[in-house]
């Protein structure tokens, strides 16, 4: 009957082991805004609003947000970067020894079982009667820490959380990789436009050179004109080595980005497919909803639950151990007669077994577990306070993204005007000096503004797709799509 007890006691305990749930979501202290910041003070209801952006409060965080760009090679980064980015795979190993560490922690929830073997031949004086003897002894042992008071189980709860941040922080992953790879990738695609524009215009300007020459030639310019559109000239050239190094750093980083050598990928790199118009609306979803979503905000809260663990865990530390010992064997002796004869086989066979329990309760330890437990109280107060600066950090992040896409929205009206405009006035410039009804100097004012106009329009153009990838970044999305490689 006391082993059917003791067997009913082992699986009720097993039972309440695989029950073990880390602790349950935490909340942050932060009162969750039911409305964004940057919304107020625009004119209408901004639920209502219909440009750049519309909020809605049932809308989800977009995840697969690089399709709204209808860029195919940007699609092909994104596919590749997902397969071959080395930074992702760190991730992974990171998962991996905590799920390591987990299944280490679950070990001492269960008895430990080991298999003990000895054997010994030789005479040892009086204690075998002056004669040689073989002694061997096999036995099975099973040690079990009976965690009654929880201290092992806070432990594996902890390590459970743990899991549970590697793998939100792998999530992180590969929000930022997809945010830098698509910012990345305007910026290229923005150098190589600012490049177009710089040869564009100086070969303009070189026409503009060589007709003041041939003015100077013929006595209509004078030296001084010369010096003047040959200054612009090689002002205009110089930018265009700059531009060229920005290109050449920037799709190398795409290449590390996507685990390939220097020169891997420019099969795609040398694709100019011209930029797509962006969605009219953009759709916001609600402050909560965000949160809810980042895997920063997600992971802070699940490492503050495994400091909740650890602090439970180094609390009962004062709880006394107890645990269970318990081995079966057999013994064995047989007599060597001398070297000669053959061994003859074991003697006095013996059946051996023992329970045993022990219980070992702290007293006297000079400040050991005060100092685990204040230890584990301070990382308890660290983690929430981190948990807290995520969250508003990331209220920061999205209230960033969309203040900076909304007015970038209209700066680029208006550049896109200047840029019109200064183009129209160079045509007519340029036709004006030509026939002799413009002087030098306002060719050359226009052709610097029109320069510059047409750089500033470019790169508000890819701007304003960088202020939207980080809109979709700073949501939490990307993540959760539905990869095809």
């Amino acid at each position: 009957m006391s082993v059917i007890k003791a067997f009913l006691i082992s699986l009720a305990l097993l039972s309440l082991t695989s029950c073990i749930r880390p602790v349950s979501f935490q909340e942050s202290g932060i009162e969750t805004p039911d409305a964004w910041h940057t919304f107020e003070g625009l004119p209408g209801n901004p639920v209502l609003w219909d440009k750049p952006l519309v909020v809605d409060d049932c809308a989800e965080v977009e995840q697969c947000w690089w399709h709204h760009f209808d860029d195919s090679v940007l699609d092909a980064l994104i596919a590749r970067t997902l397969m071959n980015n080395k930074t992702l795979r760190i991730a992974g190993t990171r998962i991996e020894e905590a799920r390591s560490a987990r299944l280490g922690s679950f070990s001492t929830l269960m008895p430990q079982f080991s298999i003990n073997a000895d054997a010994q031949r030789g005479n040892q004086g009086l204690y075998t009667g002056d004669k040689p003897l073989a002694y061997e002894d096999v036995t099975d042992q099973v040690n079990w820490e009976l965690d009654l008071f929880g201290k092992n189980q806070a432990r594996f709860a902890a390590t459970i959380a743990l899991v549970q941040n590697e793998e939100i922080l792998r999530q992180g992953v590969i929000v930022s990789l997809l945010a830098e790879v698509a910012r990345d990738y305007f910026d290229f695609r923005n150098y190589q436009q600012q490049l177009a524009i710089s040869e564009n215009n100086l070969a303009t300007q070189k026409r503009t050179l060589e007709l003041t020459i041939a003015q100077f030639q013929e006595a209509y310019a004078s030296d001084f004109d010369v010096q003047r559109a040959a200054a612009q000239f090689a002002t205009t050239e110089a930018r265009i080595p700059t531009l060229k190094i920005s290109l050449e750093t920037t799709r190398n980083r795409l290449d590390v980005l996507l685990g390939s050598t220097p020169g891997e990928n420019d099969d795609l790199f040398a694709i100019q497919e011209p930029l797509k118009p962006l969605d009219p609306q953009i759709v916001i979803a609600a402050p909560a909803t965000v949160l809810g979503t980042r895997p920063d905000v997600r992971a802070a809260e699940r490492n503050f639950a495994a400091s909740i663990s650890t602090f439970d865990a180094a609390k009962r530390e004062w709880f006394p151990t107890i645990s269970l010992t318990a081995f079966f064997g057999f013994q064995g002796l047989q007599g060597i007669h001398n070297s000669t004869q053959q061994t003859p086989g074991l003697q006095n066979l013996i059946r051996t077994w023992n329970v045993a329990g022990t219980l070992v309760q702290p007293v006297i330890n000079f400040g050991r577990i005060e100092a685990d437990i204040e230890a584990a109280d301070a990382r308890y107060k660290r983690a929430y306070l981190e948990y807290q600066e995520t969250v508003l950090e990331a209220l920061e992040n999205m209230e960033d993204a969309l203040a900076n896409y909304l007015y970038e929205t209209i700066r680029n009206v208006s550049l896109t005007s200047a840029a019109t405009h200064n183009r129209k006035a160079l045509e007519l410039a340029n036709q004006q000096y030509t026939n002799g009804y413009t002087n030098l100097l306002d060719v050359l004012i226009v052709q610097r503004n029109a320069l510059d106009a047409e750089s500033v329009e470019a790169e508000s153009s890819y701007k304003l797709r960088k202020d939207l990838v980080n809109i979709y970044t700073a949501a939490g999305g990307g993540w959760a799509c539905p990869y095809k490689n």
